[in-house]
């Protein structure tokens, strides 16, 4: 059995969108990831029995274990693991600080209780739990590769900026950049905290860099028409209004907004990539080829257009090679 003081095991690349980070890609101590197992394994060999998942049943091994030995702050911190994974997040809380109320530099008890105190959306109380596991983990040999550490900055950032605290939030989410610079939540976090400063261009460079990861990441969109009204640039408010109708699946609205910012923009790629995804959204594919194309003409090396590119010319000759056969 691991030592609950680490309780994270690095994913290849934090998550960048999918709505909400997913805590367990960057929770897994070895504990719970062996009674998560074993939980599983007798959920899928008995499964008429109960019907209970693999995290419940985690649950409740984590609980017998704390029950048979109530003083061990590693089963108490696995025990609050188990509670955040399952989404009971008041009861994360009184178990981690039951093990800070003795032993306050606990590492996995203060991550635990900073997320749950983020996903409480309390973000005063997820400060200081924060801030000490970043003291702790900082300095160590192999901080540069830590996804919890990286986990931890982004979080903190995350929770600055909703504390009205922008340059603080600036110096967390840079840090998180430094361990996985692909993370585009906390680029658009980083957008909102410049944006909090009154520097709406700088806000709008990192909003960029964000969709350039996630093309339908419809927050950072949104960051967009706010900065650039800022700028009181309309034409290029009408293409971030055409990129959150394309992320929110209106392709209609979204090719109405995005034909009159390429009318006004001719030389703007990212307004022609948009208006080319609408159209393939709504199975126009040569017209979706002939605004990607251009998107291409003016910026050659931007991938998301490479892709769609590929992905609807592949589309067409597949349909061209139907209708022959």
């Amino acid at each position: 059995m691991s030592n609950v003081n680490d309780p994270l095991h690095q994913s290849p690349q934090l998550s960048t969108r999918a709505i909400q980070r997913t805590i367990w890609i960057t929770l897994a101590a070895l504990v719970i990831t062996l009674a998560l197992f074993a939980g599983y394994y007798i959920w899928d060999r008995y499964i008429h029995l109960d019907d209970r998942s693999p995290i419940e049943l985690g649950v409740e091994r984590m609980e017998a274990t704390v029950h048979q030995d109530p003083q061990n702050p590693d089963t108490r911190a696995a025990l609050a693991e188990s509670y955040l994974r399952s989404g009971q997040y008041a009861e994360a809380l009184t178990q981690t600080d039951q093990v800070l109320a003795l032993y306050s530099e606990h590492a996995g008890a203060l991550l635990i209780a900073g997320l749950a105190n983020v996903r409480l959306n309390r973000p005063q109380e997820a400060v200081e739990p924060l801030e000490k596991f970043v003291l702790l983990r900082r300095d160590r040999p192999m901080a540069h590769t830590d996804a919890a550490l990286e986990a931890a900055y982004y979080f903190l950032g995350e929770s600055y900026v909703k504390l009205e605290r922008p340059a603080d939030a600036l110096s967390a989410l840079e840090a998180a950049l430094a361990i996985t610079p692909t993370d585009a939540d906390a680029l658009y976090q980083m957008g909102l905290a410049h944006q909090a400063l009154g520097q709406p261009q700088m806000a709008l460079e990192l909003y960029a860099r964000a969709v350039r990861l996630v093309p339908d990441f419809v927050e950072a969109y949104e960051g967009m028409v706010e900065s650039y009204s800022a700028l009181d640039e309309s034409d290029h408010v009408t293409y971030g209004q055409g990129m959150v109708a394309f992320c929110q699946k209106d392709y209609r609205s979204a090719a109405t907004y995005l034909e009159q910012a390429t009318d006004a923009l001719p030389g703007f790629a990212p307004a022609f990539l948009g208006l080319g995804l609408a159209y393939e959204g709504m199975g126009e594919l040569r017209v979706a080829l002939s605004a990607i194309q251009r998107a291409l003409d003016l910026d050659p090396e931007d991938l998301a257009a490479q892709q769609a590119l590929s992905r609807i010319q592949k589309t067409i000759d597949s349909r061209n090679w139907q209708d022959d056969a």
